[in-house]
C-alpha cells in the first residue's frame, strides 16, 4: 500500500509539473485546445452542424461541464485527470510490487514524446483514450480469463466511454476491448457484450456522421501533410520507435532532434527486448504485442511506399477514412506497451538473481539507486518537456469583446442564420495569445452556429475541407463581390452575421459597405446582413434520432457505472464483515 501511495504521488507531481503553465488565471487556449468562459450548447455540439463530428461528443461534454464548473476549472480537469489515468493505470497494469518498476512506469508513461507531442497541439481529448487504456485492458484481461464480475464490465463501459468523445479515441478503445476481452474458447454471451459496448460508445459521433452534409471523403493530399515526421536522421520509424514523430515540427521537444532523440530509441527498443518477455501473462502479453503492433502500423502507413498508395486512397474513397490521416496518434498502444515493457526491464535489475550477485552491504543502496534513476529517467530523456508545453498551455485572457458580441447574439433567433467568421481562414493570430496559432474560438463561444474555413494551411499548402456549406462561401468570397452581391449571396446560404477578428492575418476581408455594423471594438466587429436570411435546418426527425441515442447512451453508460460500483461496495462490505483483511485499490 505504501508503494503505491509512493509511486501515484509521484505521478500527480509530475503530471502537476507538465501542467505548470496552467496555474495561471484564464482559459486554455492553444492550437486545437478551446476553452471558453460560456462554451455554448447547440445542435453542432452534437454534430448536426454543417462540420464533420471530429469534436463529437466532446464539445457536447465540455459545454455541460462548463456550466457546472465554469470553462477554466473544465480545461484544467480536462488535462489533469488523462495524466493522472494513465500514470495510475499503467502502475496496476504492471501488477509489480517492486518500487523501481512502479515508479519508472507512473513516470513514462505520462513523461514520454507522445504525451508532451499531443498536449502541444493541443489535442488533450486524444489523452482521455489513453489514459483510459491501461484500465481498459485490465477489465478486458479480466473479462476474458472467465471470471469477469460486474465491476469488471462497468470498468470497461466506463473506459470505452472516455475514449470515446473522440471518433479515434473510440476505434482504438474499441479495438481494444475487442482484441484484449475476445474469450478463447469461444463464448457467446461474453463476446456479444463486449462487441455491444464497442459498438454502442461510437453512436454518438457515428450517427451524426451517416446524416452529416458534410463529405465523408478526405483531401487524398492530407496523407502526405500529417504523416509521421522524421525528427532526426534515420527516416520517422525511428521517430515513431523513440515514442515521438508528431507531423508537427513546432510542437516537437528541441531535444528530439539529437542524442536524446536517438537515446529515446535506444532505451525502448531495449525496454521491449528486455522486458516485454517477463511482463505478465502470456496471453495478455501477446494480444497487447498484436495490438501495439497494428498500431504502429497504423502510424508508419503514411511514411512506407506502398502503405502510404493504400492509404490515400482509401482517405480519397472510403467515408470516414480521414481519421486515418494523423498517423502518429495510432501509436497509443505502442506506447503503453513500451511503457510497461521498462517497467518489466528494471524489475529484472531488482530482482533478487540479479542483486543477489551483489556484496550484501551494497544491495539496498543498489536497490535506491535505482529507484531514484527509474524516477530520473524520463526526465532526463525529455528535459525539456515543460518548456515545451509552457506556451500553448498558458492560458488566455478573452478580450471583453467577446463577452460583448456573444450578449449581442444571445438569444437570437434561428432564422436570423448564422455567423461568418473572418478572415476565412481556420486558424488565428492573436496578440493577445502571444507565441501560438490557435484554432477559432468563435464556434465554441458565440451562442449561434459559425461558419470557418476549415481547409487546413499545412507546410505552405492549402488542403481541401469537408464542410460544403464553408467551401460554397469561400467560393463566394474569392470572386470579390461588390456589396450587395455579397450581401445576397451569404444570406442566400444562411448567414446572417458576419463577425470580424482584427489583428489575426488571413486572406483580406471582402467589402462589407453593405452590411450593417451592430458592434464595433478593437478586436471584433460584428455586421448584420440586411433582408431575409435563408436557413435550412435539420428535420426534427434527425434531431430526435440523434439526440435521443446520446440520452440513451448516456444513460446506459450511466447504469453500467452505478451498477459496478454497487457490485464493488457489496464485495467491499462483505471482506470487511468476514476477512480482516481489506481490500485497496489495486482490486479495482
Amino acid at each position: 500500500m505504501r508503494l503505491a501511495a509512493l509511486a501515484d504521488l509521484a505521478v500527480l507531481v509530475l503530471a502537476a509539473w507538465l501542467l505548470w503553465p496552467q496555474h495561471a488565471g484564464g482559459y486554455g487556449l492553444g492550437h486545437d485546445m478551446v476553452f471558453t468562459p460560456h462554451q455554448p450548447l447547440g445542435l453542432d455540439s452534437v454534430g448536426l452542424g454543417t462540420t464533420s463530428p471530429r469534436a463529437v461528443p466532446l464539445d457536447a461534454l465540455v459545454a455541460l461541464a462548463g456550466k457546472l464548473i465554469g470553462g477554466a476549472a473544465t480545461g484544467r480537469i480536462a488535462l489533469l485527470v488523462p495524466l493522472l489515468a494513465a500514470g495510475w493505470g499503467s502502475i496496476r497494469l504492471l501488477g509489480s510490487r517492486c518500487l523501481s518498476a512502479r515508479l519508472l512506469v507512473g513516470a513514462l508513461a505520462i513523461w514520454n514524446p507522445f504525451v508532451v507531442e499531443r498536449l502541444a497541439l493541443g489535442q488533450w481529448a486524444l489523452l482521455w483514450a489513453y489514459g483510459a487504456l491501461p484500465w481498459l485492458v485490465r477489465a478486458a484481461h479480466r473479462i476474458r480469463t472467465g471470471h469477469p464480475t460486474r465491476t469488471s464490465w462497468a470498468v470497461l463501459v466506463g473506459c470505452l466511454a472516455a475514449c470515446a468523445i473522440t471518433p479515434t479515441g473510440a476505434l482504438i478503445g474499441a479495438a481494444t476491448a475487442v482484441v484484449l476481452g475476445w474469450p478463447a474458447p469461444a463464448n457467446a454471451r461474453r463476446l456479444a457484450g463486449l462487441v455491444t459496448a464497442a459498438v454502442l460508445v461510437q453512436l454518438p459521433w457515428l450517427l451524426p456522421a451517416l446524416l452529416s452534409t458534410a463529405s465523408a471523403t478526405s483531401d487524398p493530399h492530407a496523407v502526405a501533410a500529417f504523416a509521421a515526421r522524421s525528427e532526426r536522421s534515420g527516416g520517422a520509424l525511428l521517430s515513431l520507435l523513440g515514442l515521438g514523430g508528431s507531423w508537427s515540427s513546432d510542437v516537437a521537444p528541441a531535444s528530439r532532434a539529437g542524442v536524446l532523440g536517438y537515446l529515446s530509441t535506444l532505451l525502448v527498443v531495449l525496454a521491449l527486448a528486455l522486458g516485454l518477455p517477463r511482463f505478465g501473462p502470456a496471453v495478455l502479453r501477446s494480444r497487447l504485442v498484436w495490438l501495439a503492433a497494428g498500431g504502429f502500423v497504423l502510424a508508419a502507413a503514411a511514411t512506407v511506399p506502398g502503405l502510404s498508395a493504400a492509404l490515400r486512397w482509401a482517405v480519397a474513397t472510403l467515408p470516414g477514412a480521414g481519421l486515418l490521416r494523423d498517423g502518429q496518434k495510432w501509436l497509443m498502444p505502442f506506447v503503453l506497451l513500451a511503457v510497461l515493457a521498462a517497467g518489466a526491464a528494471i524489475e529484472v535489475l531488482a530482482s533478487e538473481p540479479f542483486s543477489s550477485r551483489l556484496e550484501p552491504a551494497a544491495r539496498p543502496p543498489w536497490r535506491a539507486l535505482l529507484c531514484v534513476g527509474a524516477l530520473a529517467l524520463p526526465l532526463l530523456v525529455l528535459p525539456d518537456a515543460p518548456a515545451t508545453l509552457r506556451v500553448p498551455l498558458t492560458p488566455v485572457h478573452y478580450p471583453a469583446d467577446w463577452s460583448a458580441v456573444a450578449a449581442r447574439l444571445e438569444g437570437a433567433p434561428p432564422s436570423s442564420g448564422s455567423v461568418l467568421a473572418l478572415p476565412f481562414a481556420s486558424y488565428r493570430a492573436f496578440d493577445w495569445a502571444p507565441g501560438r496559432s490557435v484554432i477559432d474560438p468563435a464556434p465554441r463561444l458565440l451562442p449561434v452556429p459559425v461558419v470557418v474555413d476549415d481547409r487546413l494551411a499545412v507546410s505552405g499548402r492549402l488542403l481541401a475541407g469537408e464542410d460544403r456549406t464553408a467551401a460554397t462561401i469561400g467560393q463566394l468570397l474569392a470572386t470579390d463581390p461588390v456589396p450587395a452581391a455579397l450581401a445576397a449571396g451569404l444570406a442566400g446560404h444562411g448567414i446572417g452575421w458576419v463577425l470580424v477578428e482584427a489583428g489575426t492575418p488571413g486572406p483580406p476581408l471582402p467589402d462589407l459597405t453593405g452590411l450593417r455594423q451592430v458592434y464595433a471594438g478593437t478586436s471584433l466587429q460584428l455586421y448584420q446582413i440586411p433582408g431575409p436570411i435563408k436557413v435550412t435546418e435539420r428535420g426534427w426527425a434527425q434531431r430526435w434520432l440523434v439526440i435521443g441515442t446520446d440520452l440513451l447512451i448516456a444513460a446506459l453508460i450511466l447504469l453500467a457505472v452505478l451498477v459496478g460500483i454497487g457490485e464493488l461496495a457489496r464485495r467491499r462490505r462483505s471482506v470487511l464483515l468476514h476477512s480482516p483483511v481489506t481490500t485497496t485499490s489495486e482490486d479495482l
